[in-house]
């Protein structure tokens, strides 16, 4: 018999992204919502692998903050009413703390289509009033008789900063282990002008952009109607946020941070000098290092074929440029805010500031041809805002401070309202919701960012807006049953149809097939995560504040294991670590520490249902989800968001 996997070439990452994905399209197309979640009915997700029918108790197994918040879900196939708990200490057995698990419902949209199953009832329960450090797990238990069993949890720690000990450091190092290295940087350093150039610029460094992608990229650049709102943001991003994320622990005060603080403005001015290299002469950024897939499995990844993105025209090789809206407002801010130190990688900070500049006055006046003549939009926005505050922080030119408060001001007004829906984020000139697979939380942050630049009246109406929209955004996470407190979103699919859903939506361009985007959403998330943290620092309302940190809250820990796959996203911490299986069914690309993948996404085209992989491989690979590289592949963004949140910290 013939192997039935696919060839790694057909249905590679990059290839949906570069290219047609009709063989993905169908295989997602034709799978009916009971195949899988029938096939994997008998299989435990959750707990310590508990069988069919125990109930299943969902964790973050990384560990809560010893005076934070503590909740946790519980799962089973049937049941209603409450059901005691204990917190038991592992090192000791005794009990540390009980309490009552409030029954919460049903989430209907996982129970009709999941893969694997996950339990169709859920209890939820919180033990905040244990604050004694130590490791525990959590027992549910069930009245005398009936079913389903009791269950327990994966072990996990409480005490004081528990990510910045057991996370933050594995983080920082992920974006030290992903440096671009060996043969692929040396082949970056004298790197030919489009695949058959013979021109060659020096842009060494950066960071590979995922698991299986060596390629080092400003964004993700699509076609397509809604192509222009879904722009992600890689290499020029994590170099910003790195200088963010420095600033922050610095400002906590805390000598505990200090080692934290020397790694991770080491690896923003790593950033920095890249962003230099990537500058075009007189121009903007150069978009992407591209790295082409070998056509066998010895070298996946060949160095020697690497090339600048670029252009064939009748006179050669065009460098390929990127807009504001494609990272270049970000690379500005990235390189503007690493002027700011007293110390620097391997240029001066003044050549940074210079370099910032430039490319600012260039993108200024080119920004709409480099869009391909589209109108400027949300994050074109976001992206000059950011710019200009960072610059005007370095500078303290009253040009960028005028241009930062215009920016701020269209941004604030691009609250609007649709039906029922109230204060979302508008992307276009009208209604269109703004929604994004790995940058959700970036007008929120944009808009803080500038905040402490702000006059008086300004800061009230900024702040009054990122309150209406945190508002819209958690009510919108609580409209359905939905016992993680996952961030749903408002989204628009291609026919332009609108609705509230958990997860990403596979028909909006670039969709499925045009050979574009949807994945788990672990950046997206993240970033909200971010985005609330920052927010409840600025905002006087203490009742507020404390919902907008439970909703950060609930976002890391499903990232960390409270989810129905009991699955910690991050690397190296916690337990129950996802594998990557390409698509040839290789364990090649092995996952780092500190790295998260794509994540749990929907099953269906609309979004609708729950899909993700078991952390191990019980069989050989089987490729009826041949496209693992949307859960489990590790990608630059998801560590970036969540880094940052864990920088601001919750205090």
């Amino acid at each position: 018999m013939s192997d039935p996997r696919p060839s790694r070439t057909d249905l590679t990452r990059r290839g949906f992204v570069r290219s047609s994905a009709v063989a993905g399209a169908g295989v997602i197309g034709a799978v009916s919502a009971a195949g899988p979640a029938s096939a994997s009915a008998g299989r435990g997700t959750g707990g310590s692998a508990a069988p069919a029918g125990q109930m299943q108790v969902f964790a973050n197994n990384v560990g809560y903050e010893r005076t934070g918040a503590k909740l946790f879900v519980a799962g089973a196939g049937s049941g209603s009413g409450p059901l005691p708990f204990r917190v038991l200490d592992t090192t000791t057995g005794a009990v540390a703390y009980s309490g009552t698990a409030q029954y919460a419902g049903q989430v209907d949209d996982w129970a009709a289509s999941s893969h694997p199953a996950v339990p169709g009832h859920y209890w939820t329960g919180d033990f905040s009033g244990l604050s004694r450090q130590g490791q525990y797990v959590i027992v549910v238990d069930t009245p005398a008789g009936s079913a389903p069993f009791a269950g327990q949890s994966y072990p996990f720690l409480v005490e004081p900063d528990v990510y910045e000990r057991h996370a933050l450091a594995h983080l920082v190092h992920y974006f030290k282990g992903s440096r671009c290295s060996g043969q692929f940087d040396k082949r970056d350093a004298n790197l030919p002008v489009g695949e058959n150039g013979t021109e060659h610029v020096d842009v060494h460094g950066g960071w590979y952009d995922a698991t299986g992608d060596f390629g080092i990229h400003f964004s993700q650049v699509f076609r397509g109607p809604a192509a222009p709102y879904l722009i992600t943001l890689s290499v020029p991003l994590t170099a910003w946020v790195l200088t963010a994320s420095h600033d922050q622990l610095l400002d906590r005060m805390d000598t505990e941070l200090t080692q934290l603080g020397n790694w991770t403005i080491d690896e923003a001015l790593f950033g920095a000098d890249f962003l230099v290299r990537m500058k075009a002469p007189d121009g903007s950024f150069y978009s992407s290092v591209s790295q082409p897939e070998g056509s066998t499995a010895e070298q996946p990844e060949p160095p020697g074929e690497r090339y600048l993105e670029a252009e064939q025209t009748a006179g050669g090789y065009v460098p390929a440029m990127v807009s504001f809206r494609e990272g270049g407002g970000t690379a500005v801010a990235a390189l503007a805010a690493a002027s700011g130190y007293t110390y620097s990688g391997d240029y001066a900070s003044k050549h940074y500031l210079s370099t910032a500049e430039d490319a600012f006055a260039y993108l200024a006046a080119n920004n709409k041809k480099l869009n391909g003549g589209l109108p400027e939009n949300i994050l074109d926005e976001c992206e000059i805002l950011l710019a200009a505050s960072e610059l005007y922080r370095a500078t303290h030119k009253e040009a960028y401070k005028a241009e930062a408060a215009k920016r701020a001001g269209q941004l604030a007004a691009r609250l609007t309202s649709w039906q029922e829906y109230h204060n979302y984020w508008r992307a276009d000139g009208g209604t269109r919701p703004f929604f994004h697979p790995s940058n959700a939380g970036l007008p929120v942050v944009a808009l803080l960012t500038y905040l402490p630049l702000a006059d008086a009246a300004e800061q009230a109406a900024l702040t009054a807006a990122v309150a209406k929209s945190l508002d819209f955004e958690m009510s919108t996470t609580q409209e359905v049953t939905n016992p993680f407190g996952y961030a749903r979103q408002l989204v628009q699919n291609e026919k332009g149809t609108r609705y509230t859903t958990f997860f990403f939506p596979h028909d909006v361009s670039p969709s499925v097939q045009a050979g574009g985007w949807w994945q788990g959403e672990n950046a997206r998330i993240a970033s909200l995560a971010a985005a609330a943290r920052l927010a409840a620092r600025h905002t006087g309302d203490s009742e507020f504040a404390a919902r907008l940190r439970g909703y950060a809250d609930d976002q890391l820990n499903w990232i960390c294991g409270l989810n129905p796959y009991a699955s910690c996203m991050l690397n190296g911490s916690g337990l129950n670590n996802p594998a990557y299986y390409d698509v040839a069914g290789s364990w090649q690309f092995l996952p780092t520490a500190g790295g998260i993948n794509n994540g749990i996404c929907g099953m269906n085209v609309p979004g609708s249902g729950i899909l993700y992989e078991p952390g191990y491989r019980s069989d050989e690979f089987v490729s009826d989800w041949p496209d693992d590289w949307r859960r489990m592949e590790q990608w630059l963004p998801h560590s970036t968001w969540f880094m940052y949140a864990l920088a601001i910290g919750n205090g």
